[in-house]
């Protein structure tokens, strides 16, 4: 896909994720009453900008997030009854986590939309071999198309998620593998190989696939299951991020991606077409919203963490001095997207 395109196009999904984020802020503080002088999306200069009742709608310059700025909420005193800090603590702890909140929700949505209008697709059961790829550990030991897997190392196989299972406990071990052939059991020796791009032990072959549009209550048990699976996922690799040894002096996390990075992963889902596309927008919104709950000062995790600190001290803490704390947060924040940008473009 050509830069002129594609650049756009990522500017396009985060801002709209972006808005998505500030929409919870902005729609849970208007119901709690308190003034929102401000809903811009990205940060800089002002490039366009409408005043609409007591809010300023802007557009700036650089397209890496945006805010809501709410009265009273920079820690000055004067801001009247309808300021932040004037509403009780569950009122502002509410508005500060809607906006991870509504990106949370949104992936629910698109996987809803997905299986209501375009359908779902699941590995058949009892899982059976649609292709084998050459040169792979089931080609070798004669794993055919046709083939249905019964068993690996005596443990049944009746999902998909048994055989993964299997497989990744053998690990480069040879496993046995017991498989129906036009009504004949036939037992197989593989060894399961690591596929680099998912860290999961494979042997080689793909499943034959079942086609199907589930109904309304069924596709929002999907949604949801399926977003539920993919916040584990990510918040598993969050954690692995956090405790990786391998920072390699100030270049980050080696699994941490900036910019360049989801430019990269946004335009292969694009070529892939508009399912990838959309998966990874669902994807997008949901590491936006854990990332942003996560305590760190100038995420809104940050300032939960602040009301945390206030309901158990029975007092806030002063404002100024948590504005302090924000805004080194928030350049701490910057120079991390400039590492990380800069082991984007070693890699």
């Amino acid at each position: 896909m050509s830069p002129v395109v594609l650049v756009p196009l990522v500017i396009l999904i985060f801002s709209l994720l972006v808005i998505v984020h500030e929409s919870g802020h902005f729609i849970t503080a208007k119901l709690a009453g308190i003034k929102v002088e401000q809903f811009s999306v990205g940060f800089g200069p002002q490039l366009l900008g409408w005043q609409r009742g007591e809010t300023l709608y802007a557009i700036r310059a650089i397209p890496l997030g945006g805010f809501v700025k709410l009265a009273g909420m920079d820690g000055s005193m004067d801001a009247g009854p309808r300021s932040f800090n004037a509403h009780p603590l569950w009122q502002r702890f509410l508005v500060i986590v809607a906006g991870s909140a509504f990106n949370l929700a949104l992936p629910v949505l698109i996987f809803f939309g997905v299986y209501t209008t375009v359908g779902a697709a699941e590995v058949q059961t009892p899982i059976q071999v649609s292709a084998v790829d050459a040169g792979t550990p089931a080609y070798n030991a004669g794993l055919e198309t046709g083939d249905a897997i019964r068993s690996v190392n005596g443990h049944p196989i009746n999902k998909f998620e048994d055989l993964r299972t299997a497989l990744d406990a053998a690990k480069s071990t040879p496993v046995t593998v017991v498989v129906d052939r036009h009504g004949q059991l036939l037992t197989l020796t593989v060894t399961p190989k690591l596929d680099p791009t998912t860290g999961t032990y494979i042997l080689g072959f793909h499943p034959a696939i079942r086609s199907f549009k589930p109904g309304p209550l069924d596709a929002a048990g999907r949604a949801v299951r399926d977003t539920g699976d993919s916040i584990v996922g990510i918040a598993v690799g969050i954690y692995q991020l956090t405790t990786d040894k391998s920072l390699g002096g100030l270049l980050g996390p080696r699994g941490l991606e900036g910019p360049v990075g989801i430019v990269k992963t946004t335009a292969k889902a694009a070529q892939a077409g508009p399912l990838s596309l959309v998966g990874v927008i669902a994807l997008l919104s949901l590491s936006l919203g854990l990332a942003n709950i996560l305590p760190i000062p100038a995420l809104d995790g940050g300032r939960a963490a602040f009301l945390v600190l206030e309901l158990i001290r029975g007092r806030p803490v002063d404002p100024a001095r948590e504005q302090v704390v924000h805004y080194v947060g928030l350049a701490l924040l910057f120079g991390l997207i400039g590492l990380v940008t800069y082991n984007d473009l070693l890699r």
